[in-house]
Parts: C-alpha cells; structure tokens; sequence
C-alpha cells in the first residue's frame, strides 16, 4: 500500500496505472484483481496510507513535547511547511496537497477517507494554537487551507520568484492567521 501511495503522491490518480503499480512492488497486474476490485478502490485505501503516514503533522504526543520545548512550534511547522524545501518534495512530503484534487474528484469513500484524515490533521492543528484564540476550528480549518493552497499554488507556477513569493505571502499570513 505504501508503493501505491507514493505512486499516487508522484503522479496522481490518472498519472499512474495498475500495471506500474503492481511492478512497483514485484507483481504482475493480473493479481491486481484478486485484492482490489477497481484503481478507484485501490486508491482509497492508499489515500488513508498517505496521509495517515505523512510527516508533516506530527502526533499529538510530539506536539505536546515540541510546545513543551520550543514553545512556538506552530511557528516552526509553519515556516516548514511554506518552506522551498517542502515545496520542492512531492513524493515525501505532505500529501495533502498532491492528492486533494484526485480525493475531490473520486467517489464518496474516497472523499470521506480523505476528510476523516483531514480532520485529525486539524485537531492536531487547533492543539497548537494559542489558548485564548476564539474559534480555535476555525482557525485551524483556515491555517489548513492557507498552507496547503498556498504549496499547491508555489508547486503549480513555473517562474521560482514567483513560486517564493507565494510562499512567503502565505506564510506571513498563516503566521499572522495563527496569532504569531
């Protein structure tokens, strides 16, 4: 499941068939059928695989600890995620952004899979925000769409200035967003 994930990271949902995922792992497209019975459920399941095992939201117990240490771990995570070297890593870094589009254009368990992650993303998200924030969800569902648009948007245009300036206008508004 991790090979199809990071298959579908690379090249998304239409950019990648059943035959060079099966090759990915050392087995031929014939068997594909006897595990899955169609891409759309194979990439299901690897949806979850990808974001359930993406680094780029820590669990809740490093939160805790990096708070703890740093004090202004959402500062880190978000200066890391609006980063030119998260922009620059497709494959291993946060799938959201990569897979948003095919998880919008699949069917219903798809979609659901992908919001079920996408909420544990921003629980982790909203434990990192002051305490007094109001709307503390809110905020969290805002800073999500701030910094994955924003990387969507860096990774998507060709010119590189361009591509930093949208990193770093979306980091300072995140940053600003999050009450840093």
């Amino acid at each position: 499941m991790t090979a199809a994930a990071r298959l579908f990271q690379e090249h998304g949902y239409d950019g990648v068939g059943v035959d060079a995922i099966m090759a990915e792992v050392g087995l031929t497209a014939g068997g594909f059928y006897a595990h899955f019975p169609s891409k759309r459920a194979l990439f299901d399941e690897a949806l979850v695989t990808a974001l359930a095992a993406s680094k780029a939201v820590p669990t809740a117990r490093a939160e805790k600890r990096a708070v703890a240490v740093a004090g202004d771990s959402l500062r880190l995570r978000i200066n890391s995620y609006l980063s030119r070297q998260h922009r620059d890593r497709l494959a291993d870094g946060c799938p959201l952004p990569v897979l948003t589009p095919d998880a919008a254009r699949g069917g219903e368990a798809s979609r659901e899979n992908y919001e079920r992650q996408l909420l544990e993303y921003v629980s982790r998200l909203e434990a990192l925000l002051p305490t007094t924030t109001t709307a503390k969800r809110d905020t969290a569902l805002a800073l999500m769409a701030q910094c994955v648009g924003g990387l969507m948007l860096a990774r998507a245009v060709k010119d590189e200035q361009l591509s930093e300036r949208i990193l770093k206008a979306c980091r300072q508004a995140a940053l600003k967003l999050g009450g840093e």
